[in-house]
């Protein structure tokens, strides 16, 4: 109980204090703590349908009441799922509302990320509404 308070008040400075959402998976918090959300990927910001890959994340931001951290990256920044007051996964919104591809990669297990993309892709919703959508991954390789 007591680390999910942790965890909850953590949240609520990344959500209260002045955090800054530098694209659609990646957040600084008001501590300056760097943030990456879990099993998603965003087009980048020179990407076709990154910043509104951004504007969407901003929009979920308010929504933060939990936070399940999984680790660090290779960057030192903290992998997270965030989560809303009724345990909605943020970050399959942001698949959900075709935003950010699941990066299968990372997080093969997770069945409702794979379900949201197949919904947002057959949809057309977001960054699938693209004629040919670039992965981010492949993107960055360019």
């Amino acid at each position: 109980m007591g680390r999910l308070l942790l965890v909850t008040l953590v949240l609520c400075t990344l959500c209260a204090n002045a955090q800054t959402v530098q694209d659609g998976d990646s957040v600084i918090r008001g501590d300056g703590v760097r943030v990456r959300l879990y099993g998603i990927d965003a087009p980048e910001k020179d990407q076709p349908y990154g910043r509104e890959a951004r504007q969407v994340l901003k929009q979920y931001m308010p929504l933060v009441a939990k936070m399940k951290e999984y680790d660090e990256d290779r960057y030192g920044r903290l992998i997270v799922e965030l989560f809303t007051e009724d345990n909605k996964s943020i970050n399959a919104a942001m698949i959900c509302s075709g935003a950010a591809w699941w990066y299968e990669y990372y997080a093969p297990d997770r069945p409702q990320f794979k379900q949201c993309q197949e919904d947002a892709q057959s949809s057309k919703r977001g960054l699938w509404a693209e004629q040919d959508p670039v992965a981010p991954w492949d993107w960055r390789r360019r």
